[in-house]
């Protein structure tokens, strides 16, 4: 990657397992496309004033040239896995990776 992933956490401390996790995903995306050159993630730890929609957010950009970027929300959902950061971040860049291919086709 030509430039160094930004990371972000909001609503929550910084976790270093959720950020080596990160990182781990990260080099499996790549290696999946080597044509991804920046990448942003924020990982939006749940609001306790709502009562639906509990779990972690994670939001991916990916920059993919020629011109190309690809955006990954990946909201809460009813499923209480969410509620786990390492879950919420796995499907998040699952996402991404079926949108990487999606562009290739």
């Amino acid at each position: 990657m030509q430039i160094d992933p930004q990371i972000t956490f909001e609503g929550s401390e910084p976790s270093d397992t959720a950020r080596a996790q990160i990182l781990s995903e990260i080099r499996r995306l790549e290696a999946h496309n080597q044509r991804v050159t920046g990448c942003r993630v924020a990982v939006i730890a749940p609001s306790h004033k709502q009562r639906h929609g509990r779990g972690f957010q994670v939001r991916i950009s990916l920059t993919i040239p020629p011109h190309e970027n690809v955006m990954v929300n990946h909201a809460p959902s009813d499923d209480v896995r969410h509620e786990h950061v390492e879950v919420a971040i796995k499907d998040a860049f699952s996402s991404a990776r079926r949108q990487v291919d999606d562009l290739a086709k």
